[in-house]
């Protein structure tokens, strides 16, 4: 439903808050009363165990339980999310809330960058991979009561050659490369996992060249020893990583794909990517690895090596496959940076429910609170 015959209104069951109040204040306080005007997007198309219209009910409930009014519009082809967020702020909404997983979230938050309002989030996707590293919960009844009572919290994004942008994770390699088929599969095609499994054994790593925008001994997480850690300290200041991998990644957050933990210290407002260099597994290892990151699990292999920048350029004599969030984004080279604070979300404050999940032994890493020094008046 468009303007003209998609568009529903929630009504509340108590008075809203003034227009100027988005739940929040800079300094990590939040308000007692919700957002006054409030647009909830959805993809009538998409859904996981059920279409998300069969949620529609329960998250316009929850909503008018914390007196939020919410204008309902779903997505269609004619019209990206990202422009029915972005009219939405032109608008003069207090917030956008994306009822969806990860695909409807990123293309909503793309319409939201440097916008004024935040953006509010039900997960109801199957992996809720940027719900996680925001710690929000999945329950609906508790995601809208952060929506009411939340704090406006800003986060990172990073962007593909000044040009695209991402919100979980960009991939150099294997992964990159079995991304098509991997989508091809959970569509129906199952006769590409043989396809795939082709793929992934006869894959060998790629030599590969990393310029990043400090030393490499900056950016190192962990020296692989002291002997080579003040080596490097009398060297030149080196900024130019080559090495042979199977696959790099350079998260956002802690999580992409399929609920992996790709980055499990990766903290999705501290101004930084992750890298992390999948070198010298074997393919058994490597797979593995995956299986024991996957669920949201975390398992440290020493193998990997892991930096921590504002940009990186990957270059290659091979034309090795990158994606972002799982798109095809071509081959390399490639430049990555992040754009610091580029997105307000509404998070949990501190007497409002968090992400738990009782079969996850290791849940996400939750946003600091700010103080309020650390913001500037807006």
């Amino acid at each position: 439903m468009d303007s003209q015959n998609s568009q529903n209104t929630v009504e509340p069951k108590r008075q809203g808050a003034t227009s100027d109040d988005t739940g929040s204040h800079p300094d990590g306080s939040h308000n007692s009363q919700p957002p006054q005007r409030v647009r909830l997007i959805m993809n009538p198309v998409s859904g996981d165990d059920e279409p998300n219209p069969m949620k529609l009910p329960d998250i316009i409930a929850a909503m008018e339980a914390e007196g939020i009014r919410a204008d309902l519009v779903f997505t269609s082809p004619d019209e990206s999310p990202a422009l029915i967020a972005q009219r939405a702020v032109e608008e003069g909404y207090d917030m956008v809330v994306v009822g969806g997983g990860d695909g409807t979230v990123s293309e909503v938050a793309n319409g939201l960058l440097h916008a004024p309002i935040p953006l509010g989030i039900v997960p109801i996707g199957t992996y809720n991979n940027i719900a996680r590293s925001l710690n929000l919960p999945t329950d609906v009844a508790e995601a809208c009561q952060v929506l009411a009572r939340g704090q406006v919290k800003h986060m990172d994004v990073g962007q593909a050659n000044n040009e695209h942008y991402f919100f979980e994770a960009a991939g150099v390699g294997l992964d990159a490369a079995l991304f098509p088929l991997g989508e091809e599969i959970k569509g129906g095609r199952w006769g590409r996992m043989v396809q795939a499994a082709q793929l992934a054994v006869g894959y060998k790593p790629q030599w590969l060249q990393m310029q990043f925008d400090r030393s490499i001994a900056e950016a190192r997480e962990r020296p692989t020893s002291r002997l080579r850690f003040l080596r490097r300290r009398v060297e030149p200041v080196q900024r130019k990583l080559q090495c042979s991998a199977l696959l790099v990644v350079i998260a956002n957050g802690p999580y992409y794909g399929t609920g992996f933990t790709v980055a499990p210290d990766a903290v999705i407002d501290d101004g930084l990517l992750t890298i992390s260099i999948y070198r010298n597994f074997s393919k058994w290892e490597l797979i593995r690895h995956f299986w024991s990151i996957s669920r949201g699990q975390y398992h440290y292999s020493p193998k990997i090596e892991t930096y921590r920048v504002a940009e990186v350029r990957l270059t290659s004599r091979a034309a090795l496959p990158v994606h972002i969030d799982g798109h095809p984004l071509g081959t390399l080279p490639v430049t990555l940076k992040v754009v610091a604070q580029a997105l307000k979300v509404m998070v949990p404050a501190t007497d409002t429910p968090t992400y738990k999940r009782k079969d996850d032994l290791n849940p996400p890493i939750a946003l600091p609170v700010a103080k309020a020094d650390e913001f500037e008046d807006e």
